[in-house]
């Protein structure tokens, strides 16, 4: 009953005002690209952070473009390593770019603060608790194999509560081993913010 009384409210809303929401396609549409490779982001923090940072960005990337063609190369010294190169320049991605047989390749890099703990102690020792914040910039580029130009940047910058914090003997502890417990609803903002061109948007269109 609730879902017929909401869609007959909209109903009357969009007679009312003589608009309504239209979807409007992506900024950048990623199929005149054809098959897009991928270097695995570049990360100032050791760990998985990196590789799920990726895989978080090709999930947004293609939420709302299906059917894209994306080869993995791993991290930038394994795409290397494939052309027996030791240095990322115009021609190594040219190299790269021949070798996987694709027309485009994402580079990225995200950059993440030291963690800024918060513990609170209540009187007497009666209770403790802790938190604690980082800041992070992501920002990534999709650069033509043929002659390097960068065809997209997109960047984003946020900050937020990470998890896997707590108090032990009296310290501030941090576990960062599993990268989406600990900064998952970081990345998850970041790659959202970055990746808006790739996806739907809605505006309201008027009828009158």
């Amino acid at each position: 009953m609730r879902k017929f009384i909401t869609l007959g409210l909209f109903a009357v809303l969009i007679l009312a005002t003589g608009c309504m929401r239209v979807m409007v396609p992506p900024a950048f549409d990623l199929k005149p690209q054809e098959v897009i490779g991928i270097i695995q982001f570049k990360c100032n923090n050791e760990g998985k952070l990196a590789g799920f940072t990726t895989q978080k960005f090709m999930e947004w990337m293609t939420a709302d473009q299906k059917g894209i063609a994306i080869v993995e190369l791993g991290s930038e010294k394994d795409a290397l390593a494939s052309i027996q190169k030791e240095k990322l320049g115009p021609e190594e991605i040219k190299l790269v770019g021949q070798k996987y047989n694709v027309k485009s390749i994402f580079q990225g890099e995200i950059q993440i603060s030291d963690v800024h703990p918060h513990i609170s102690i209540g009187p007497g020792f009666s209770f403790a608790s802790a938190s604690a914040e980082v800041e992070a910039t992501l920002t990534v580029k999709l650069i033509n194999v043929d002659n390097s130009a960068t065809v997209w940047l997109g960047s984003s910058r946020g900050k937020s509560d990470v998890g896997s914090v707590g108090l032990f003997g009296g310290s501030f502890i941090f576990d960062a081993k599993d990268p989406e417990l600990a900064y998952g609803s970081l990345v998850e903002g970041l790659v959202k913010k970055a990746t808006k061109d790739f996806r739907n948007t809605y505006k309201c269109k008027c009828c009158r």
